[in-house]
């Protein structure tokens, strides 16, 4: 993990290595990046004085310094630390950056459903399943949508922009082989629930735990003698054990627990009508999976049933709880989103052109999983020194506020329940773990009392 007690060392070991054309504009983009993730969500005017501003706007507005220059140093440490791994997990999700509302902007595209303008942002986020660790992103690109023009058909789309589908294998391959002895799993929603994103990560040495959308002609046997439609199949077999599926609060709506059953059985995949050749592409082995809910409550909006396509052998009851933890991570990249637009103000940045804007919100969105490291300290390392994820000074104030006895040890849970404080957590009794938001309010809380703790510690 990137050492999150000391935010400029963190700052060099993901950035150091851009190579920007010149040094001094390194050297600028480390110091503006330590500076962004002591407060990652307020204005660039609040963080920056005159100067140190132009500064940062300069590299941004480099030519050298495109998205990927400024974000290959964090994805290269992401992937040395996937490797370090016996499972990693890369979720991979697309985002839409809305920035309608700046009419000063230059090269964004549409989005949604075309009124709106901004950019497609698809992010590979590398976790580990037990315990739950942000390791960093593996890969993040950066589209920008053309607009289609009038009368255009689908296919013809295709022939001039590629499918943006593509975006789910071309995110696989970025992350490279997958070590010998390691289980890499490219996990995805059903947008990745194409037959390109499962024959890049097998030709990679990856897995894939995909949500099924098509409901696609399988085999059901390896000399293809017996087929049938894939989700019809699914919701055929016969379960082969209980459990339960803890479903996140979202939108006011509170968590809750939800009983499930589990069923698997073998398929295999043949390529799609839009695969090139299609007739010569090898058939696809891989394990179909249904966890559903067979008596949900009335009241439940959110009754679970998914349908899963896993290339890792899924038989056992056991096996089957293990991939449907798997696939419970997935939220962990909606959870980064949030952090990005919500909590890092991606989507309230000023440039004046696509150019400019890329670098910046490649610095946010490394940022970004720093804040989601933080939060997932609670849950990996709880008892450990909170020199872990704190400086001295900083355990010393949080100390302080919290007026913590000195006889106990001070730990990560205690320095990370004190930032949550500090953004209105209560911690009572039956109250769950803190949430990214209320951490990262307290954060920006925290940095104003480390402010004044480096100020007085100046003082004549």
């Amino acid at each position: 993990m990137d050492p999150l007690h000391d935010v400029n060392r963190w700052a060099e070991e993901n950035f150091g290595g851009a190579v920007l054309g010149d040094k001094r504009r390194t050297e600028r983009l480390v110091f503006s990046a330590a500076r962004i993730a002591r407060h990652p969500g307020r204005p660039f005017t609040q963080t920056f004085d005159w100067n140190e501003l132009r500064g940062f706007y300069g590299v941004c507005n480099c030519e050298q310094a495109t998205h990927d220059a400024v974000s290959l140093g964090h994805w290269r440490k992401t992937r040395q630390a996937m490797a370090d791994e016996p499972v990693a997990l890369i979720l991979h999700d697309t985002t839409e950056l809305d920035f309608t509302s700046h009419k000063a902007l230059r090269g964004q595209g549409p989005v949604g459903e075309g009124t709106t303008t901004g950019f497609l942002q698809h992010n590979s986020l590398a976790v580990t399943p037990r315990p739950r660790r942000v390791l960093g992103l593996a890969c993040q690109q950066f589209v920008v949508r053309k607009p289609a023009p009038p009368g255009e058909t689908s296919y013809q789309r295709r022939r001039r922009a590629g499918r943006e589908s593509l975006m789910w294998p071309r995110g696989i391959k970025a992350s490279g082989k997958a070590p010998e002895g390691r289980l890499w799993v490219d996990v995805g929603d059903r947008g990745a629930d194409i037959y390109e994103a499962m024959g890049q990560a097998r030709e990679l040495d990856h897995h894939f735990l995909f949500r099924v959308k098509q409901n696609r002609k399988v085999y059901l046997n390896e000399d293809k003698t017996r087929s049938a439609y894939l989700k019809d199949y699914a919701r055929s077999l016969p379960a082969k054990g209980k459990d339960e599926v803890r479903i996140e609060g979202r939108g006011g709506r509170g968590p809750r627990t939800a009983k499930v059953e589990l069923a698997s059985a073998t398929v295999w995949v043949p390529a799609s009508a839009e695969v090139p050749r299609r007739a010569s592409q090898p058939v696809c082995q891989a394990w179909v999976l249904r966890v559903w809910e067979p008596n949900p409550p009335e009241e439940a909006e959110d009754a679970i049933d998914w349908i899963l396509l896993c290339s890792v052998p899924s038989e056992t009851l056991e096996e089957l709880r293990e991939r449907r933890d798997w696939y419970s991570c997935r939220w962990m990249v909606e959870i980064f989103h949030d952090i990005e637009k919500n909590g890092c103000g991606m989507e309230d940045r000023r440039f004046e052109t696509a150019g400019a804007m890329a670098p910046c919100l490649a610095v946010l969105g490394i940022v970004a999983a720093r804040v989601f490291q933080l939060r997932c300290a609670l849950e990996s390392q709880p008892d450990e020194p909170a020199e872990q994820v704190a400086t001295t000074l900083e355990i010393a104030v949080m100390k302080t506020y919290l007026g913590h006895d000195k006889r106990r040890r001070f730990t990560v849970r205690d320095f990370v329940l004190g930032v949550a404080k500090l953004g209105g957590y209560l911690g009572r009794k039956g109250d769950g773990p803190p949430g990214v938001r209320t951490l990262w309010k307290g954060y920006e809380r925290f940095q104003d009392m480390m402010m004044a703790a480096e100020l007085l510690a100046k003082a004549p």
